[in-house]
């Protein structure tokens, strides 16, 4: 993924918020005014590329919630789940089956609530692909996971979470950046 992306779009955010009030604790309302600003200003496929890609040659997808966090809002969280339904359907097609590999660094129970809309659809969108993924790989759990999980797991059907594969953070680190190197070298 590219850094420079991710500084523009934090330099942005800065001055956005030198310009707009930031609340030392940033309540919900103004995480999502803060995200549609970002998509207002930075293309939504440039986003979405950025945050969910197919690693190359296989049959895996990886999903960034460092990059996710910065855009998510209510208003694009459909196009955000038709964006790995398009991505899985491909995989599929090529590989007949498919593997989610999602970077949870820094997400908190308050992301959890705060994502529910998008976890809602995705569990809602994910049902016609269960029986193609192999596994779900979580990587960066935060130590909080088992009371996250408790609330995620809620959302998914059996059989989806019997495929849920947590990753130590020493080993998801190694995983990454060969994901990132395989990425970026396209």
């Amino acid at each position: 993924m590219s850094d420079s992306l991710i500084d523009d779009i934090n330099k942005f955010k800065e001055i956005y918020h030198k310009d707009n009030k930031k609340n030392i604790f940033q309540k919900k309302s103004q995480k999502y005014e803060v995200a549609k600003v970002v998509t207002d200003r930075f293309d939504i496929n440039v986003l979405l590329q950025k945050t969910v890609y197919k690693i190359p040659n296989t049959n895996k997808i990886f999903i960034n919630y460092q990059m996710f966090k910065k855009f998510a809002q209510p208003e694009n969280y459909g196009l955000f789940v038709r964006y790995i339904q398009n991505l899985a359907s491909i995989t599929i097609d090529e590989k007949k089956t498919f593997e989610c590999h999602i970077d949870i660094e820094s997400f908190t129970i308050s992301a959890a609530e705060r994502y529910r809309g998008v976890i809602d659809k995705f569990s809602e969108g994910v049902f016609g692909y269960t029986e193609y993924m192999d596994a779900i790989y979580i990587y960066n759990s935060p130590t909080m996971i088992e009371r996250i999980s408790k609330l995620l797991l809620n959302l998914t059907d059996q059989s989806t979470k019997n495929k849920i594969i947590l990753v130590s953070k020493p080993e998801s680190e190694k995983i990454i950046e060969g994901f990132r190197k395989k990425h970026t070298n396209v």
